[in-house]
């Protein structure tokens, strides 16, 4: 609807003296954070209470992706999770939640005991809300499945993501694809995955999963060094499809790393990237002792007769 503030406000006040209303749907309207704020504040206080978002009772998934959610929209859905037993998988994706709701989300993380299923990838979160996401994961013990994909996370959140995860020891798989993060700042996720054993994915990969189709993605030379950390490890994935993107040499080198070990990938397609020699001299090498790749792609690429 086009509830603002001001009604926003009226509700808040006959909340506070009504005791039957239990769930109330307040999202995609037009309350602003500062119109959600008392609301939320409320929520906490009448525990008679379960719903700010109209999630039911005995609900056990959500899937709220796609509805031009914003901030004020994630502080309601952030005061439901404080206190709902019973979801344990949220999807948020491709809605307008910034920092600030990313911030709400993570106050939310600290006290929720059953959510194992959070993604929020496409939105619009930064460094802040990254900071904030990680700070909860110190503390979190069920959660296995963050996709964080396609936000603006820089260096600087994603290294607050890595110390969380160094001492978190339930998340397994996290999806940090599409990001702002550079070489420099996926180095040390790299490193940490190596580490951290229980992990099984950085970019999003099923346990399951046999075929990854990531092509026309823009995806860089960083999300090429997290495909290849999980690609080291993973025991289950055939076919990977990483066409029209925008790895280069560093990115082809982090995947000729992983072509050195993986066991069972046999077709991997490259192809309208923009390696060149460098990367494709790295690629050669791994093929010398790589025993299972059948099938690989480098047309439309930038080697030359030394590649």
């Amino acid at each position: 609807n086009g509830i603002g503030d001001e009604g926003a406000k009226a509700i808040g006040e006959a909340l506070a003296v009504n005791g039957v209303l239990k769930h109330i749907n307040l999202l995609r309207n037009n309350i602003t954070v500062e119109g959600a704020a008392p609301l939320v504040e409320l929520f906490r206080e009448r525990r008679h209470m379960k719903s700010l978002c109209g999630l039911k009772p005995d609900q056990a998934q959500a899937d709220l992706s796609s509805q031009c959610l914003d901030d004020a929209d994630a502080m309601l859905i952030g005061a439901d999770l404080e206190f709902n037993e019973v979801l344990t998988e949220l999807d948020l994706c491709y809605n307008d939640i910034e920092d600030t709701g990313a911030e709400a989300l993570a106050s939310a993380l600290r006290v929720n005991g059953v959510l194992k299923f959070l993604h929020i990838g496409a939105n619009g979160i930064g460094d802040e809300g990254a900071a904030a996401i990680a700070e909860a994961l110190r503390g979190n013990a069920v959660l296995t499945d963050l996709n964080l994909s396609g936000n603006g996370i820089g260096d600087e959140g994603a290294k607050a993501i890595g110390e969380a995860l160094a001492v978190n020891g339930v998340l397994k798989h996290i999806n940090l694809l599409r990001n702002n993060i550079t070489v420099e700042g996926a180095a040390p996720l790299v490193e940490l995955f190596r580490e951290r054993r229980h992990m099984k994915s950085l970019c999003g990969l099923k346990p399951d999963q046999a075929q990854a189709d990531l092509s026309s993605q823009c995806l860089d030379d960083a999300d090429a060094m997290l495909i290849g950390a999980d690609l080291e490890f993973n025991e289950v994935l055939t076919e990977l499809d990483l066409c029209y993107n925008d790895i280069e040499d560093t990115g082809a080198e982090a995947l000729a790393s992983a072509l050195r070990v993986n066991g069972v990938l046999k077709f991997l397609h490259i192809g309208a990237n923009g390696i060149g020699d460098e990367g494709a001299a790295a690629i050669a090498e791994a093929l010398r002792g790589n025993a299972v790749l059948t099938d690989l792609n480098l047309s439309g690429n930038g080697i030359g007769d030394e590649g």
